[in-house]
C-alpha cells in the first residue's frame, strides 16, 4: 500500500506534557507531534489517519507515545491541494520554490503543509524504536519503519479548532519542523 505521510512537531510546555503520561512512561523532550497519513490500500480503499503523540520512553524503548488517534471514515477528515504559495521562492534556498499546499480539515484541527523544495531526513529517526499505542489497559508497541524515501521539508500552519482532549489544549510555543514523504508499506 502507498502511504503519503505528513509530519510536524512543535515545542510545548514540558510539565504539561509530563502530566499526560501514564505510569511507566517518561517524557524525552518537550515536543508534541501531529502525524497524518493518507493510506492508499487496495483492499480497504483510501483513508486518512491522524496521530497526536509525544516522544517517550518505556519498557526499555524510546519512541512516540500516541495520545490520540483518529481515522476516517469514523472521523470526518477532508483534505485538498491548493496553490496558495505555489512557485514562490523558498527563503534561504536559492533556486528552490514552494509546491502545492495540502490542507487537512477536521472538526478539531486545521493544518496545512506546503513543500519548500528542499529534501532531507528527520532528526528524530535515529532515536526512535517505534510507537506506543495504549487502548484501555493494553499497550501495543509497533517497531519503527525504515523509510528510505527522501523527505521534503514543509512550511506548516495549524490550529486546534475544537480541542477534544487535554493534549490539544497545550498551546504550541514554536514549530520545530515539518515534512512530507511518500513510501510503500
Amino acid at each position: 500500500m502507498e502511504i503519503e505521510q505528513f509530519v510536524m512537531a512543535y515545542r510545548a510546555d514540558h510539565e504539561k506534557i509530563k502530566a499526560l503520561l501514564g505510569e511507566g512512561y517518561s517524557s524525552l523532550r518537550p515536543v508534541l507531534r501531529i502525524n497524518i497519513e493518507i493510506i492508499h490500500d487496495e483492499s480497504k480503499g483510501t483513508y486518512v489517519r491522524i496521530e497526536h503523540n509525544t516522544p517517550a520512553a518505556s519498557q526499555g524503548k524510546r519512541g512516540w507515545l500516541n495520545l490520540n488517534v483518529w481515522e476516517s471514515p469514523c472521523t470526518e477528515i477532508d483534505y485538498a491541494d491548493e496553490d496558495k504559495h505555489f512557485g514562490e521562492p523558498t527563503p534561504g534556498a536559492e533556486g528552490k520554490t514552494k509546491g502545492l499546499t495540502r490542507i487537512f480539515r477536521t472538526d478539531f484541527l486545521n493544518i496545512e503543509f506546503t513543500g519548500v523544495g528542499i529534501e532531507g531526513g528527520c532528526p528524530a529517526e535515529g532515536d526512535n524504536d517505534g510507537c506506543f499505542y495504549i487502548e484501555e489497559e493494553k499497550t501495543t508497541f509497533v517497531p519503527s519503519e525504515k523509510i528510505t524515501s527522501r523527505k521534503e521539508y514543509c512550511d506548516c500552519a495549524f490550529s486546534w479548532t475544537k480541542p477534544v482532549t487535554e493534549a490539544m489544549e497545550i498551546p504550541p510555543e514554536e514549530l520545530l519542523g515539518a515534512y512530507k514523504v511518500t513510501f510503500e508499506r
